[in-house]
């Protein structure tokens, strides 16, 4: 009787994060459930690590040129009793292809004994064609969420292009990124996008290409282009109306005597 309502749980929960595949036929239109939203302390954080600006791609240490992979964490900060969550994201295609979604280890410290979704079978979904994908998990039976800090997954992608791109978690959109308590609450949280990059140090963009298409990328020369958008951002930190994550590239070393100098924001 147990694994006969475990296997109805998982079923269910299989059927409801499969619903971008219904929604991508344009057959069915549905409308976001309503939950009570409560607050009972710091505000959950779900975010993409890590952060990667790699600007010398002609190292191969960094292990960045086209046919190699990269991977990324979503993890997730200062939540309570969280039961299930669903992720999606999304990425430049034209960069980044994902190739693998792992789940992490954070909801496995439920005290369910019958585990959690990712026991019985995976719920991921990756469609390079529109550069997005998405993953989801719940704790199975009648028991507390998960509280803390932790990663909810990893995901590999296989570098297709030179260029950059934000791996943002995605708010909108056909079924957005969702974290459920116990209840069934539907819960408040803020979220930081990674970002990747494998340009030319100092290439950051170009001329307009393709044509008429808004996008600027990197054009293999560091010129003019490339001193215009870095004085349009020049002294500006996140959250300055001028910030321009691209055109954070380096900082002063650090650590001391490391030889690094990563962005510094």
């Amino acid at each position: 009787m147990e694994r006969k309502k475990l296997l109805a749980i998982v079923i269910s929960l299989s059927v409801i994060l499969s619903i971008p595949l219904v929604l991508s036929s344009g057959l069915v239109d549905i409308s976001p459930f309503s939950f009570t939203e409560e607050s009972n302390g710091p505000t959950p954080s779900v975010f993409t690590v890590p952060t990667k600006n790699i600007t010398d791609y002609e190292d191969p240490d960094h292990n960045v040129t086209i046919g190699s992979t990269v991977t990324f964490h979503i993890n997730i900060s200062d939540v309570t009793d969280l039961y299930t969550w669903h992720i999606k994201m999304s990425w430049n295609k034209d960069v980044l292809n994902g190739s693998q979604i792992v789940y992490g280890d954070f909801l496995a410290g439920t005290t369910s004994p019958n585990g959690t979704s990712a026991d019985i079978a995976s719920i991921t979904g990756i469609f390079n064609d529109d550069g997005y994908g998405w993953v989801a998990e719940s704790v199975l039976g009648e028991y507390p969420g998960v509280n803390d800090n932790g990663t909810l997954l990893e995901i590999e992608f296989l570098i297709v292009g030179y260029g950059y791109t934000d791996i943002n978690v995605s708010l909108t959109g056909d079924l957005p990124t969702e974290l459920l308590d116990s209840v069934g609450n539907n819960m408040t949280f803020t979220t930081a996008a990674g970002y990747f990059s494998n340009t030319m140090f100092g290439d950051i963009t170009g001329p307009e290409d393709p044509p008429a298409s808004g996008e600027y990328p990197p054009d293999g020369v560091v010129d003019g282009w490339d001193m215009t958008r870095l004085s349009k951002a020049y002294g500006s930190s996140p959250g300055s109306s001028n910030w321009d994550i691209v055109c954070d590239i380096t900082g002063p070393e650090d650590p001391p005597a490391s030889g690094e100098y990563p962005p510094d924001g």
